[in-house]
């Protein structure tokens, strides 16, 4: 059973954590991957649900995990395309969110994110994309993870634990390295991140949206937070202690 399956690979936590949110809406998944979670929104009660990614091949049967922290993919027999003939309030479309605004405008509810923000790479003009698919007074609902957290470089070391002082790659980003942006020694990082900081994301968020709820969350001390030192935190002027300390925020606001 496709719900059971959700379940065992850890598709139900996000939908979830937003329920009150989708139950009993149309809800639009910017940037879903490949997982089961659209099967976990509908049993949270949403009324259709829409997986929108660029990247997605209707007819791949390689999951990502969603049990896995560091997003393993395992293969499977089910598909995007199987999931939707298994349920006519399941859809999936591989297009980019300007062609998809371009035709779907007011058709929403509820907009939901999960760590996706930090690669949206014209990241305003997408959030007016997003208030335009919404229907009046839709919510945009989303987990943003923070760039300029201990881990925000998402490589190598991920955790405490896996910091290699042998490994190269590691001296550009450990301990807040990522923070002082170099295009030479960050290229990945200018290709996939945006490096928003928090307070410019709200900002952004509040030209189009009225903000509902703001939740900021530290990192843990597996990721870092005990190695931000007063030292760190004075090498970097131009930054606060919480920038440097908070993981991700989650935010629920209303459209405008």
């Amino acid at each position: 059973m496709l719900l059971f399956q959700a379940l065992e690979r850890g598709d139900l936590a996000w939908p979830r954590r937003v329920s009150r949110w989708v139950r009993g809406r149309n809800v639009l998944d910017v940037g879903c991957g490949r997982n089961l979670q659209g099967i976990g929104f509908l049993a949270a009660g949403a009324r259709s649900y829409t997986g929108l990614d660029p990247t997605l091949d209707l007819e791949s049967t390689v999951f990502k995990d969603s049990r896995s922290r560091w997003g393993q993919w395992t293969p499977g027999t089910i598909s995007p395309r199987t999931l939707m003939n298994w349920s006519p309030r399941l859809r999936f479309v591989p297009v980019s969110i300007a062609e998809f605004s371009a035709l779907e405008a007011g058709k929403f509810d509820t907009i939901v994110m999960h760590n996706v923000t930090e690669h949206l790479m014209e990241i305003g003009e997408e959030f007016e994309r997003f208030a335009a698919l919404l229907r009046p007074g839709g919510r945009l609902v989303f987990r943003h993870p923070n760039f300029y957290a201990w881990h925000g470089h998402h490589c190598r070391p991920r955790t405490v634990q896996e910091i290699n002082p042998a490994e190269p790659a590691q001296a550009a980003v450990v301990d807040w390295g990522h923070v002082r942006f170099d295009p030479a020694r960050h290229a990945w990082i200018g290709r996939t991140q945006n490096r928003i900081r928090l307070d410019a994301l709200r900002a952004l968020t509040e030209k189009e949206f009225t903000i509902e709820r703001w939740d900021e969350t530290e990192s843990p001390e597996e990721q870092g937070i005990a190695r931000l030192t007063p030292q760190i935190v004075a090498s970097h002027p131009d930054f606060s202690r919480r920038e440097l300390a908070v993981k991700c925020a989650f935010i629920v606001a209303r459209k405008r």
